[in-house]
C-alpha cells in the first residue's frame, strides 16, 4: 500500500467527529488494558488505585498512535475500526468475566445494546468496504463448515464434559442413560429411574423419535454417546436453514448472517446444556417440514410433520399450527386440514395411550411406588390455565375460549412474582432482531404462536433457556425471520441484522461459552478424580441392583434396575447403596439402609460410601 502524507490527511484527522472517535477509541483501550489486571469489574473497588495521570497518559498515547495511523493510511476508516475493535474487546472481556448470576441476562443486553451503536457507526463508515466483498462458493461453504464446527463443539464438550464431571443428575439425564441401556438389550424404552419402578418411558412422554439414535447407540454404547447425538442433530439444523435461504434467493452475505444467527443462536445452545432430551429434533425436523412447503414438495413434508409427531406428544401442538399457516397464508387448504387432522388424531391418541399408561402403572405397582400418579399426561404445568382438573388439558382451552382477558394477566406472570418471562422474551426476540415481528402479512404471526405455551404457564423451567423447551419455538421463529427478512429492503434490512447479530453474539458470549469454560476448567483440574470414582464404580457387579445419588446414576445405568437415592424408598430392595460423598450425606438415610440389613464396604474409598446388601 502506497502511503502519501497530504494537507487533507491532517484537515481529516482534525474533524470533529474524528476526534470524538478516536478519543473514545482510546479510552475502550485504557479500560481494556485495565481489565487484564485480574479481579471482578463489578466490584466498585475495581482498579480504584489506578491514578488518573495513568490513566491520562494511557489514552494520549493512543489517541496519538490512532491519529498518526489516520494521517498516514488516508484511504481506510482506521478510526471506526480502532473502535470498533477496542469496544469489541471491552464487552468480550465483560460478557465472559461477569460473575453476578442475578442479573447476568439485563448486564448481557444493556452491554449489546450500546454495542449496538458501535457497530452501526462501523457498518456506516464501512458500507463500500463491506459491499465490495463478495464471497464465492469455497468461502462460503468454509465458513458454513465452521459455524456449524462451532454449533456442534460447543454444545458436546459442555454436555459431554457434564457427564465426565459427574456433573449430570439422572433428571433429565441418568434416566435416559438407562432408558438407552434396556432399549439395546430388548428393545423397549424402560426406565427404572424416571419413576421409581421399572416401566416405560412412553408411558411418560411417548418420544419414538429415540429409535433414530439407537443404531448409533448400539455401536457405540456410552451415555457420552447421547449427549454427542444431541449436538449433531442441533447443529444439523443449519443444513435446511441454508437451503431456505437459498431457494429464496438470498444474497450469499445474507444467507451467511442467517446462518450465522442460527449457530450462535445462545437460547439454541442453552437448551442442550441440561442435557439430551428428545426436543432437541424439533429444531431440524421442523426446519426440513417448512423448507419442502416452500419449495412444495409435499410427499417430504409429511415425512418430516410425521418425524415431528414422533418427538413427543405435545409435539402435535407445532404440527397444527403449522397447518393453520398452510391455510390461511399458503392458501395451501387441502395440505393444511389433511396435516391439521393427522396432527389432532395423532394427539388424541396420544393422550388416550396415556391415560392408559397411568392407569395400568398405578395398578402395577400401587403398592410398590409412593407416587400415586407414576404416568400419564404431564398436564399440570398448565394447572394455572385449568379451573377443573378433571377437564385436563381442555381446561386451557376453555379457558382461553371463555376468558381471554384472564389469559392476558398470565402471559408475564412468574411463580416467583420476577420478571423471569419478560427477560426470556427479550433473550429469545433480540438476537433475531424481532425479525419476527416485521411483517405485514397477518397470517404470518401464526409462527410466532409457539412462544405462548412457554410464556402462559407458570412452570418456570419453561421460560429459562437453559432448559429444554424452546427447540420447536426456536424453529418457527427462524423460518419467520427468514420470510420476513426475504422482504425486507436496505437500510432497514441492514440495521435489523445488524442488531440481531450482536445480540446474538454477546448473549452467546455471556450465556453459552462461560458453560464450556467452567466445565473444561472443571474436568482439567479434576481429572484424576473423575478417573478413581470411574473405577470404583465398575467394581460394581453388571447384574447388580442399585440405588445411587442422582449424579452417579447416568455413570451405573448400564443395568437393568438402578434407581436414585432421593426418591427411592429404604425398602432394602437393591444390592448396592452408593452415597457421592461430594455432597452431604444424611446420616437418617444411612442409618435406615442398616436396619434393612445392609453393611458399609471398604470399596467407596474417599469418594463413595457403598452399602452392600447382606443375605
Amino acid at each position: 500500500m502506497k502511503l502519501r502524507i497530504t494537507a487533507n490527511s491532517f484537515k481529516d484527522v482534525f474533524l470533529a467527529e474524528s476526534v470524538i472517535c478516536r478519543i473514545i477509541a482510546a479510552w475502550c483501550t485504557f479500560v481494556v488494558l485495565n481489565l487484564f489486571r485480574g479481579g471482578n469489574f463489578n466490584a466498585l473497588s475495581y482498579t480504584q488505585d489506578t491514578s488518573i495521570l495513568a490513566m491520562s497518559v494511557i489514552i494520549i498515547g493512543c489517541f496519538l498512535f490512532f491519529s498518526l495511523v489516520k494521517i498516514t493510511l488516508t484511504n481506510l476508516e482506521t478510526d471506526s475500526w480502532f473502535l470498533i475493535l477496542s469496544a469489541s474487546a471491552c464487552v468480550v472481556r465483560w460478557l465472559l468475566t461477569y460473575n453476578d448470576s442475578n442479573n447476568k441476562i439485563l448486564f448481557s443486553l444493556a452491554t449489546a445494546a450500546a454495542f449496538c451503536l458501535f457497530a452501526l457507526y462501523f457498518l456506516k463508515k464501512n458500507t463500500s468496504l463491506l459491499e465490495k466483498w463478495n464471497p464465492g462458493k469455497k468461502t462460503q461453504f468454509l465458513i458454513y463448515s465452521l459455524l456449524g464446527l462451532v454449533c456442534f463443539s460447543v454444545i458436546a464438550i459442555i454436555t459431554g464434559l457434564r457427564y465426565l464431571t459427574f456433573s449430570s443428575p439422572n433428571f433429565d439425564f441418568g434416566l435416559f442413560a438407562n432408558m438407552f441401556h434396556n432399549m439395546k438389550e430388548t428393545g423397549i424404552p424402560l426406565a427404572s429411574s424416571e419413576r421409581d419402578v421399572v416401566m416405560s418411558h412412553f408411558a411418560v412422554h411417548i418420544s419414538p423419535v429415540f429409535y433414530l439414535l439407537l443404531p448409533i447407540y448400539c455401536v457405540f454404547p456410552s451415555p457420552i454417546t447421547l449427549q454427542i447425538s444431541q449436538a449433531v442433530v442441533v447443529a444439523s439444523g443449519l443444513i435446511p436453514t441454508i437451503l431456505l435461504c437459498r431457494h429464496l434467493k438470498f444474497t450469499p452475505k445474507t444467507t451467511l448472517f442467517v446462518s450465522f444467527v442460527y449457530a450462535l443462536y445462545p437460547a439454541l445452545s442453552s437448551s442442550c446444556t441440561y442435557d439430551i432430551h428428545e426436543n432437541c429434533f424439533l429444531t431440524p425436523l421442523l426446519l426440513w417440514m417448512f423448507y419442502f412447503l416452500e419449495r412444495e414438495k409435499y410427499p417430504p413434508m409429511y415425512l418430516f410433520a410425521f418425524l415431528t409427531l414422533t418427538v413427543k406428544e405435545d409435539a402435535a401442538v407445532y404440527v397444527i399450527l403449522f397447518a393453520l399457516f398452510v391455510i390461511f397464508s399458503k392458501k395451501k387448504y387441502i395440505h393444511g386440514i389433511i396435516l391439521a387432522a393427522a396432527a389432532s388424531v395423532y394427539f388424541a391418541v396420544s393422550m388416550n395411550i396415556l391415560e392408559n399408561a397411568s392407569e395400568y402403572y398405578a395398578n402395577l405397582y400401587s403398592e410398590a411406588s409412593p407416587n400415586p400418579q407414576i404416568a400419564g399426561p404431564m398436564i399440570n404445568r398448565f394447572d394455572n390455565l385449568i379451573n377443573n382438573k378433571e377437564d385436563g388439558i381442555i381446561g386451557a382451552v376453555k379457558t382461553a375460549l371463555l376468558n381471554p382477558g384472564y389469559l392476558l394477566t398470565q402471559l408475564f406472570t412468574t411463580s416467583d412474582g420476577g420478571w423471569g418471562k419478560l427477560s426470556y422474551v427479550l433473550q429469545i426476540f433480540l438476537p433475531l432482531g424481532f425479525l419476527p415481528f416485521f411483517t405485514n402479512k397477518p397470517s404470518r404471526w401464526l409462527l410466532l404462536t409457539p412462544i405462548l405455551m412457554n410464556v402462559l404457564t407458570n412452570y418456570k423451567f419453561q421460560y429459562i433457556t437453559e432448559y429444554q423447551y424452546h427447540f420447536g419455538i426456536i424453529a418457527f421463529l427462524i423460518y419467520a425471520s427468514i420470510l420476513n427478512l426475504h422482504e425486507l429492503k436496505a437500510p432497514s434490512k441492514r440495521t435489523i441484522m445488524t442488531v440481531a447479530a450482536v445480540f446474538c453474539c454477546c448473549l452467546y458470549i455471556s450465556t453459552v461459552l462461560p458453560k464450556a469454560g467452567t466445565y473444561i476448567k472443571r474436568y482439567s483440574t479434576g481429572y484424576e478424580k473423575y478417573a478413581q470414582m470411574e473405577e470404583i464404580l465398575e467394581q460394581i457387579p453388571d447384574d447388580a441392583s442399585l440405588s445411587v445419588s442422582t449424579f452417579l446414576l447416568a455413570h451405573v445405568a448400564d443395568r437393568e434396575e438402578v434407581y436414585a437415592i432421593n426418591y427411592h424408598e429404604n425398602e432394602g430392595n437393591v444390592d448396592y447403596v452408593i452415597f457421592d460423598k461430594r455432597y452431604s450425606i444424611n446420616d437418617s438415610d444411612v442409618a435406615a439402609y442398616l436396619v434393612q440389613g445392609y453393611r458399609t464396604t471398604n470399596m467407596g474409598g474417599d469418594h463413595f460410601l457403598i452399602l452392600e446388601k447382606t443375605d
